[in-house]
């Protein structure tokens, strides 16, 4: 039962995640759900990163660069969300303080 809840809660939240991503109107309730969003999915910023590295570099320069890089993103990932999430009400609503504005972005070249 707990389990199924977690993964409903998750799901929503990973949905929600890409629905606000794209967002056309940037308001309080978009603010918001990038903060929930960057709270919940901040650790991925630790494989993120260490893929981006040894696919830009080497193997080993992604598992030790990388992981580091991504403790230090995920952090500040973690704190933009904590930010975003406590001055929702307030504007700037359109301007987040990291980007790309979600974990989710940025991991295939164009």
């Amino acid at each position: 039962m707990v389990r199924t809840f977690v993964a409903l809660v998750l799901t929503v939240v990973v949905l929600g995640c890409a629905g606000s991503a794209y967002a056309m109107d940037q308001n309080a309730a978009t603010k918001l759900a990038r903060g929930i969003c960057n709270d919940v999915t901040f650790w991925i910023e630790v494989p993120k990163q260490v893929y981006l590295e040894a696919r830009d570099r080497d193997p080993l320069t992604g598992l030790t660069y990388g992981m580091v890089k991504g403790i230090g993103y995920g952090i500040m990932r973690l704190g933009e969300g904590i930010y975003d999430t406590a001055l929702f009400l307030l504007p700037p609503y359109d301007r987040p303080l990291m980007e790309p504005e979600f974990v989710f972005e940025g991991w295939v070249e164009e």
